[in-house]
């Protein structure tokens, strides 16, 4: 029964461990939002990408946790299945954690949603002041050159009246 304890101990750790790597994940999110949240007109991606970076290597730690987690699991299932009477505050307990991790992942899922229709968002307002700067250069060019054959135009006028 020890071992068994020792193994509930474990899962409990690792789902505690986890909600704290979830918590560090928001950390970053939030960080990404206000990147594109602050009214800059030029975001700092090279911190935009230092957040990706930290992000990728938490959701790697995370994949190992719940690694962790279901192998563990699996070795104490039918014992837990067996004697839910003898693990009720544990399986209690672990069952809340559980929870709260179910719960945050959700949480973290909106934050990436909202931060990628953010993104999306100044993308798109960047290539339409792309197209409008384009158009306006497109304008300028046709004004200059329509000029130029006419500033030729009433030199030559001039030169052939002399």
């Amino acid at each position: 029964m020890a071992v068994m304890e020792d193994y509930l101990q474990l899962l409990e750790e690792s789902l505690i461990k986890k909600l704290a790597v979830l918590d560090e994940i928001e950390k970053f999110n939030l960080k990404q939002r206000d990147l594109f949240t602050s009214g800059a007109e030029n975001p700092d991606f090279e911190k935009f990408d230092e957040y990706i970076a930290e992000k990728d290597r938490l959701i790697k730690e995370l994949n190992g946790l719940d690694n962790g987690f279901e192998t563990l699991y699996s070795r104490v299932e039918e014992t837990l299945k067996g004697n839910k009477e003898a693990y009720a505050d544990r399986i209690k307990r672990l069952q809340d954690l559980i929870r709260k991790v179910t719960g945050k992942s959700a949480s973290l899922q909106a934050q990436e949603e909202e931060n990628r229709q953010l993104i999306e968002n100044f993308f798109k307002s960047t290539r339409e002041v792309i197209g409008k700067g384009r158009a306006s250069l497109n304008v300028a060019y046709s004004y200059l050159q329509s000029r130029g054959g006419a500033a030729a135009a009433d030199s030559l006028f001039i030169d052939s009246k002399q």
